[in-house]
């Protein structure tokens, strides 16, 4: 009886039983893992910035909205009170939040956010603006701190 084997190459054996990365591989594996980790610490801040201003904005509404809710409160039943902020010409000087001292609030009959965009009602509407308090953000421009701007009114 004759049997017959396979032959075994002497190469495939070599080759099957390589273990390791080559020099090529380690390289392309470590340049992805840094571009990775440049793009981390790179939008890592922009990220926190992002976060810091939408917590703001979040604040910002909230603190309008009790505002608004103020005037509501304390107004008479003429409507003085919101009367006179709506014939305001521009913004009250602001006042700083007891709640949070970087933000501060200040009343206006006329936009800030919107200047020259007027409803097709009442272009003087009352209006409560936030905006970051003077000594938290001062800018050359302090139209650009403002955050917020509710209209209320009746």
């Amino acid at each position: 009886m004759i049997s017959i084997r396979p032959k075994i190459s002497l190469a495939h054996l070599h080759v099957s039983q390589r273990r390791g990365v080559s020099l090529l591989e380690a390289i392309v594996a470590l340049t992805i893992l840094l571009v990775g980790i440049v793009l981390i610490l790179i939008m890592f801040p922009r990220f926190l910035v992002a976060a810091h201003d939408a917590e703001m904005e979040s604040k910002a509404v909230m603190l309008a909205q009790m505002k608004a809710e103020e005037i509501r409160r304390d107004d008479d039943t003429s409507g003085t009170l919101i009367n006179s902020i709506r014939n305001l010409p521009g913004p009250t000087a602001p006042i700083q939040f007891t709640q949070d001292p970087e933000l501060a609030y200040s009343f206006s009959g006329t936009s800030i956010l919107y200047a020259g965009e007027t409803p097709a009602g009442d272009p003087n509407i009352p209006r409560v603006i936030i905006r970051y308090a003077p000594q938290y953000r001062v800018s050359s421009n302090p139209n650009k701190d403002v955050l917020y701007e509710l209209r209320f009114g009746p």
